[in-house]
């Protein structure tokens, strides 16, 4: 059996609650480890009290301190370091993707790409245009019924500091905010798609936010004006952190309620995710560019392991300038791990401010629609 992340918890946990066992535990960890489900390599990990590698693994951090601080004795956790690096000793799950979701991946919202391009190295601007026309292509290869697509509240106020969902049956805004109100988009909403999510959320005990009015501005305008594959796509905005409220993992769940209303539902569905990586906008740290944690960001999605990322504690990623992220981890809720991503670009940019990214995960092979034309014309 394979040394998941559930499985590490499990023995952590066992070895937390009987002090006998984990005394045996200590004496010989590849012994007592084997009758815990663990190999002699993360038995190891344990005894030594590596809280990185367990991390990485996708154990939470309100576990693997047990490990330093509980086990070992160590009370200043003195002995771990904030490393973080792509775990590949213990594998993802399989995918199990919704079989009616044809299209997921994401990508930045960085307004002056439209805006002013200008202010950043041409071939950057160029490298990140053509990776979104390459997204484009693959959304419009997928043929969706519907698009929901993910964005960080920035200039309009809502009620509460829950995640909202558009359910208005169209939505208009433009880059005024830039200077810039030639660049503006009206989209086609999705009423019936965006209320059944309001509803399955809400069954589910957590909050959400319906708004009868989504002002766009540029996190929706800057990838939508670049990748919607026809102007009448019906697309459900989903809009994160109105009040600046972060939590990594209920956005994962939130994705994951996600999955229960594709079930019930016939239409084929494409899922972007937008924003950042890393993106810094407090006074007098506007440019910064963390390229060392973006690259492990994207490392984690192409082993697959987008979703280990909700188990951080929310302090890395706010660190690190990644608190766009929540966005992502909605669509990878979705999406499910065991899904390795392609990266088509990724590019620091410090005059704009933030590290850039196209991001596509590839899905399994859906069957094409029947019909195609007589659907393009309905």
């Amino acid at each position: 059996m394979a040394v998941t992340a559930k499985v590490l918890e499990q023995a952590i946990l066992a070895l937390g609650r009987d002090t006998a066992l984990l005394a045996r535990f200590r004496a010989d960890p590849a012994g007592v480890g084997a009758g815990l489900g663990l190999d002699a390599e993360w038995a190891g990990v344990i005894a030594d009290g590596r809280r990185d590698r367990l991390r990485s693994a996708g154990v939470v951090d309100g576990i693997t301190i047990l490990v330093s601080r509980w086990f070992a004795d160590d009370l200043g956790d003195s002995t771990s370091a904030s490393r973080f690096h792509v775990e590949h000793a213990a594998p993802p799950p399989d995918p199990d993707v919704p079989a009616n979701l044809v299209f997921a991946g994401g990508c930045s919202h960085v307004p002056d790409l439209l805006a002013r391009p200008e202010i950043d190295p041409a071939d950057g601007v160029a490298r990140l245009t053509g990776a979104y026309r390459r997204l484009g292509e693959r959304i419009a290869a997928a043929d969706p019924d519907v698009l929901l697509v993910t964005a960080d509240c920035h200039f309009q106020s809502f009620r509460t500091g829950a995640f909202v969902v558009g359910t208005a049956a169209s939505h208009t805004g433009s880059m005024e905010f830039f200077k810039r109100p030639d660049l503006d988009l009206a989209l086609t909403g999705a009423p019936a798609f965006a209320r059944a999510i309001v509803d399955a959320v809400r069954a589910e005990g957590m909050e959400v936010e319906e708004a009868d009015r989504v002002d766009l501005d540029h996190g929706l305008i800057v990838p939508l004006r670049q990748v919607l594959p026809r102007p009448g796509l019906p697309v459900v905005p989903i809009i994160t952190q109105p009040a600046r409220t972060f939590s990594p993992f209920g956005a994962r769940a939130f994705g994951e309620v996600l999955r229960t209303v594709l079930e019930t539902r016939g239409e084929r569905v494409a899922m972007l995710a937008t924003g950042g990586l890393s993106h810094w906008l407090d006074p007098g740290k506007f440019g910064g560019v963390d390229v060392e944690f973006d690259t492990y960001i994207l490392e984690m999605l192409q082993a697959g392991r987008g979703n280990d990322l909700g188990n951080l504690e929310p302090y890395p990623l706010l660190d690190h300038g990644q608190y766009e992220f929540l966005n992502w981890l909605i669509m990878l809720g979705l999406v499910g791990p065991g899904v390795p991503a392609e990266v088509l670009a990724y590019e620091p940019m410090e005059a704009s401010g933030g590290g850039w990214t196209v991001v596509d995960l590839p899905l399994p092979e859906r069957p094409a629609r029947a019909g195609r034309e007589e659907h393009a014309h309905a």
